[in-house]
C-alpha cells in the first residue's frame, strides 16, 4: 500500500506549483486582456466650445483620425459655456473608463485655475493628461473699416477709453487672456471686453458691426479676412503665419518681441482611469500625430502638430503653462467671481 500511495503523493506535490499558477494566471493576464479588448465599443469626445470655430474642427479632425487608429468611432459632443468648464465637468460626470476624452487645451487646463475665483475642477488633479496635440495661433481682428493696422486700433482706443469693442470666445479663455494681454503691453488701453460661447459666435457679431474687433485664430478668422469682410491686424507667435503671410506679427507691427499666444490643445481622461488604457490611448494619439498625411493635413488647417509627449510630460507641460500664464493673469487684473 505504501508503495502504491507514494507515487499519488509525490503527484500532488508536482501539482501544487501548476495548481498555483492557475489560480494566479487570470490575475497576470487581467491587464493584458484589457489591453486586447481595448477599446470594445465606441468612444465619445467632449468638446467644451461650441461647432464652427478653430478648435472645434481641429476636434473632429482629431476625432476621426484617432478613431481610425483605434479601430472604433469616436462621436463628438459640444458642451459649452464658463469658459470651457461646463464641458469639463460633463467629463467629469463619467466613468473613469477611457471611454470619455476631453478635448481640452489652453483655456480649460492652464487658465481656468487662475482666472476663477471658485473654480469647479482641478486640471491636474483631476485628470489623466493623454496626449498633447498641437496649437493654433492667436489673431487680432479688426471690423472693415475700424481700423487698417494694430497700431491704428491701439490708438483708437487710447483716444476713446472703454468706447470700442472687442470680442473673445468667453471670460476667462486663453483667446480673451491673448486679448488683455495684448492691451496691456500696448500701454495700458481700455477695450470694452463682450464674451461669446465660442469664436463663431464672436465672429458673426463682428460681421454684423455689434462689436469692434477680435482675438481668435487664424484658421477661424483667415476666410473673412481673405474675403475682405474683415481686417486681420496681427498673429501673436514670433514669426508669421504660413497661412497669412501678408500679416504681421504682433512684434512686428508694435514692436513686443516676446509676444505670443498659441492656442494649444490636449486630451485628458478621468484620473484613475486603467492606466493601460491610458497608454493606449497615447499611443494611438502619437501615431496619428505623426502620419506624415495627417500633419500636412493639420498645418494646412492652422495647426502646428505638438512633439509626442508621454502622459506625464504633458502633465509638467500643463504645469508648465500654468506657471507662464500667472503673471500674465496677476498683471492684466482679469479675475471672475
Amino acid at each position: 500500500m505504501e508503495q502504491k500511495n507514494a507515487p499519488r503523493r509525490s503527484m500532488l506535490v508536482r501539482r501544487r506549483p501548476f495548481l498555483a499558477s492557475l489560480l494566479a494566471t487570470p490575475a497576470l493576464l487581467r491587464p493584458a486582456y484589457a489591453q486586447a479588448s481595448f477599446p470594445d465599443r465606441p468612444l465619445r469626445l467632449v468638446v467644451p466650445y461650441p461647432p464652427g470655430g478653430g478648435t472645434d474642427a481641429f476636434a473632429r479632425r482629431f476625432a476621426t483620425r484617432l478613431g481610425q487608429e483605434l479601430g472604433q468611432n469616436i462621436v463628438v459632443e459640444n458642451r459649452t459655456g464658463a469658459a470651457g468648464a461646463i464641458g469639463v465637468q460633463e467629463a467629469l460626470r463619467s466613468r473613469a473608463d477611457g471611454y470619455t476624452l476631453l478635448f481640452g487645451g489652453a483655456s480649460t487646463h492652464a487658465l481656468y485655475p487662475l482666472v476663477f475665483a471658485r473654480p469647479q475642477y482641478d486640471p491636474v488633479e483631476d485628470f489623466t493628461q493623454v496626449a498633447l496635440l498641437g496649437a493654433n495661433t492667436v489673431c487680432f481682428i479688426a471690423r472693415k473699416g475700424v481700423a487698417d493696422n494694430l497700431p491704428d486700433l491701439i490708438a483708437q482706443a487710447r483716444r476713446r477709453p472703454g468706447e470700442l469693442r472687442f470680442g473673445s470666445p468667453g471670460a476667462g479663455t486663453y483667446v480673451h487672456l491673448a486679448g488683455e494681454y495684448l492691451l496691456h503691453a500696448a500701454g495700458g488701453v481700455q477695450m470694452l471686453h463682450v464674451p461669446y460661447r465660442g469664436n463663431g459666435p464672436a465672429m458673426v457679431d463682428l460681421l454684423a458691426g455689434n462689436i469692434d474687433a477680435v482675438a481668435d485664430t487664424v484658421v477661424t478668422g483667415l476666410p473673412q479676412h481673405q474675403e475682405g469682410r474683415v481686417k486681420m491686424l496681427a498673429v501673436a507667435s514670433l514669426k508669421r503665419s504660413p497661412l497669412a503671410p501678408d500679416v504681421p506679427t504682433v512684434a512686428e507691427a508694435i514692436g513686443l518681441p516676446s509676444f505670443e499666444a498659441e492656442l494649444w490643445s490636449l486630451i485628458a481622461v478621468r484620473r484613475s482611469t486603467p492606466t493601460e488604457f491610458v497608454t493606449i490611448l497615447n499611443a494611438a494619439s502619437i501615431k496619428a500625430l505623426t502620419a506624415p498625411d495627417f500633419m500636412a493635413e493639420l498645418r494646412a488647417a492652422g495647426v502646428t502638430p505638438a512633439a509626442p509627449m508621454t502622459p506625464a510630460q504633458v502633465a509638467d507641460y500643463v504645469r508648465a503653462e500654468q506657471e507662464k500664464w500667472r503673471p500674465v493673469v496677476r498683471m492684466t487684473g482679469v479675475r471672475i467671481e
